[in-house]
């Protein structure tokens, strides 16, 4: 005791000292910061708008020279040209300093600026030329002057911006060093305050320690209430979001009955029952995976997949939920090289499929979501890192609600979020899934100004035969791709160009069918012309007839389109539409369709459509103890042409394959809970009896509500070929079926 006012002492001189270095390092961090700022971000700003307006200038001046052709213009816009020049070249190197210094990328201002004084010397040149027509001026303004300013400008901004950006910058960093210094003023007074009022603690430790014990204890049945209010909070809403899709089902199912005569209204009610039922699952399945990553038993899979079909999955069941509340869902493909990957395809796709699936609830009808997606290195030379990002013009989030968002159970509370279902797991269960991957999310957002995620996964590419097919006897070509969106647009001819191929652009189809004209005339046609079918200016059909027009008739031309194309087909194909292809666009997917069409591959044949779903040939045992579930498997399976037997149990399931006729059951769809026997013991039983008697096996897949990591691995284990989960999806199961049965 009686060494507390020597410590009180020191501890307060410290603070003095601490507060004297923190006040002195933060003044002077601002004033070097100030004068960085004044010597480069704000002489870059005002340099960038100067810029600025002698572009306009530039471009006016022009612009001009169509109309005035005089000697005199001629000659009066060339020394404007050149007075303008005196003051924009110093403004020009400045500016391109500041790009090179601070590593903003984009094109060379310099470059680019030196490549319109070129381009305006060779405008003053052509107007002089009276063999020179106005529309040829027009036409070289347009096409040589034009892009280069725009580009010029676009580059301006961005510096412009990321100067401006510095200055924001020093208004951050002041406020947060005067709070610091505040911070620590506030510090040094309580201290000193304690220090004086040291004697009077010492008289009063007893009752401070009593009123301390009874703080802790209101806190802790504070703490205890609040975790009572937070159970009671999640039953309460948990019993609110299951009983609503479950009274959906029940007063479906009531009305269905007592409409058995009226098929319209029976279809109406199963189409509402299966969402309902869906929407259901999904509750369930979010608390089991919340459940199983708290308490840290959920186990990644490390499977091969191929990216184009995962991609491909999520879109097909993102897109009709887009498309019922006439959002326009756009998807961008960057240069994604390496298609087939190691991972879990599953678990990816659940969290893209959460990320995405929210963009669509919360923007509103006729909305624009985007997708895009690329592909990078990584730290790790046997890795890539795939980057996912989805982006809405939606109702957005507040700053708040974002700081907090990947929290279990949480939801904004705002009128919009409260009108739409939903448990607050699917972010949580999104994040825990990206990191347990070694990836990362981030998110921007802000009310009325809609949302941005963005994922990054480090997978492991694999070795593909199909993915890397020989494309070498294309290179050269030259092909066209017309498409109004400038990212899908580039991303595509770059896929073109890394194949070797010529790969050209055209942003809308008037554009199009210029090209093809001047290349039909050059005698220098496309050898293929990729079409999208949605554009601005002209749809693709229209484009593709006025191509065909322009163009030799065994040019192939391919209709890309992120929808479906079948209400069109008719019409395009009578426009003189070669193939179709579906977005996304991957480079493999493009590659082998132009091989095909080009005649580097098997040919399509002339109107052929899609192909139709082929009939199944095979007999399948189902191993199934629950009577209701076993007579709707049987009906699934035997809707695609399989015959199918039953076993109650595994001992069954064991007997009927022993006595079975070797190759009499092709597949065996294993149920891993069942009494008697297991579906675990008796595959390992199955697999026994194969091996000692020297006979070929039937296929085995689990179909089981057991849906975790674990139980896949354990059914693998036990010689399981497969892996299938409850309830049953339909084209879950008939992948699988045709993946071990005769088509």
């Amino acid at each position: 005791m009686r060494r507390l006012p020597a410590v009180a002492a020191a501890v307060v001189v410290a603070l003095m000292v601490a507060f004297f270095g923190i006040t002195l390092n933060n003044t002077m961090a601002t004033t070097a910061q100030m004068d960085a700022i004044r010597a480069g971000a704000y002489p870059v700003s005002v340099a960038a708008g100067r810029v600025e307006t002698q572009l306009v200038q530039m471009r006016t001046l022009s612009s001009r020279v169509i109309y005035v052709r005089t000697a005199s213009a001629i000659d009066g816009i060339e020394n404007s040209y050149e007075e303008i020049d005196a003051e924009l070249s110093c403004n020009i190197q400045l500016l391109a300093e500041e790009q090179a210094r601070t590593g903003i990328e984009g094109n060379s201002i310099q470059g680019d600026y030196q490549r319109l004084l070129e381009a305006q010397a060779e405008l003053i040149a052509f107007c002089r030329d009276p063999e020179v027509t106005n529309a040829e001026v027009e036409r070289f303004v347009t096409r040589s002057i034009e892009p280069i300013v725009s580009q010029l400008l676009h580059t301006n901004a961005v510096i412009m911006d990321n100067s401006t950006y510095a200055v924001e910058q020093l208004y951050v960093e002041g406020a947060a060093r005067g709070e610091q210094t505040v911070t620590w003023a506030v510090v040094l007074m309580v201290a000193v305050l304690l220090s004086l009022a040291l004697y009077l603690y010492l008289f009063h430790r007893r009752w401070v320690l009593q009123q301390q014990l009874q703080h802790n204890v209101e806190e802790a049945l504070e703490l205890a209430q609040n975790a009572s209010d937070a159970k009671s909070q999640f039953l309460s809403n948990m019993s609110h979001d299951i009983r609503t899709p479950m009274n959906a089902i029940v007063g479906l199912t009531t009305i269905a009955g007592s409409h058995v005569d009226d098929p319209e209204r029976m279809r109406e009610c199963l189409g509402r029952i299966s969402t309902s039922s869906k929407h259901l699952l999904c509750l369930i399945n979010d608390v089991l995976d919340m459940s199983k990553i708290e308490s840290g038993k959920i186990v990644l899979n490390e499977e091969r997949f191929s990216f184009p079909e995962m991609v491909s999955e999520l879109v097909t069941i993102v897109q009709p939920q887009a498309k019922s509340k006439d959002q326009q869902l756009e998807i961008v493909i960057g240069n994604v090289s390496q298609e087939t990957v190691m991972g879990d395809s599953m678990r990816l796709n659940q969290a893209l499929l959460n990320i995405l699936g929210n963009a669509v609830k919360y923007t509103p009808e006729g909305g624009t979501i985007r997708f895009t997606i690329s592909e990078g290195s990584a730290a790790d030379d046997a890795m890539r890192i795939y980057r996912f990002t989805v982006a809405d013009n939606g109702i957005g989030m507040s700053a708040d609600f974002v700081r907090h968002m990947f929290d279990p159970f949480e939801r904004e509370e705002t009128a919009a979020v409260k009108a739409t279902e939903g448990t607050g797991l699917g972010m949580a269960i999104t994040k825990n899934v990206v990191e347990m991957m070694g990836g990362t999310i981030e998110v921007e957002s802000a009310p009325g100004e809609g949302s941005t995620f963005r994922v990054a996964v480090p997978l492991r590419p694999v070795p593909d035969g199909e993915g890397d097919a020989d494309f070498s006897a294309m290179a050269g070509m030259r092909v066209l791709v017309v498409d109004d969106d400038p990212d899908v647009l580039t991303g595509a001819v770059e896929m073109l160009v890394a194949e070797g191929l010529r790969g050209e652009a055209a942003s809308g189809g008037r554009q199009a069918v210029s090209m093809v004209a001047e290349a039909h005339a050059a005698g220098d046609d496309y050898r293929a012309i990729v079409v999208d079918w949605v554009m601005a200016d002209m749809d693709g059909v229209e484009t593709v007839r006025q191509v065909r027009r322009k163009t030799a008739p065994t040019v192939p031309i391919i209709l890309l389109s992120a929808y479906d194309w079948a209400e069109v087909e008719d019409e395009a194909r009578a426009a003189g539409v070669t193939e179709f292809l579906s977005k996304p666009l991957f480079r493999s997917q493009l590659c082998r369709v132009l091989s095909r069409c080009c005649g580097f591959g098997q040919p399509p044949a002339h109107g052929q459509r899609r192909e139709e779903r082929r009939q199944l040939q095979g007999r399948v045992l189902l191993v199934e103890d629950n009577e209701l579930n076993s007579d709707i498997a049987c009906e699934l399976i035997r809707q695609t042409g399989a015959q199918v037997e039953t076993a109650a149990n595994g001992a069954e399931a064991v007997d009927m394959v022993a006595q079975a006729p070797d190759g009499y059951y092709d597949l065996v769809f294993m149920d891993m809970r069942m009494p008697v026997m297991g579906g675990l013991e008796a595959a390992r039983a199955i697999c026994d009896q194969a091996c000692q008697e020297g006979r070929k096996r039937p296929s085995i897949v689990a179909m089981t509500a057991n849906a975790f990591a674990s139980d896949r691995n354990q059914a693998l284990a036990a010689g399981m070929d497969g892996f299938m989960t409850k309830p049953i999806d339909v084209r879950e199961l008939e992948r699988t079926l045709g993946r071990y049965l005769k088509k």
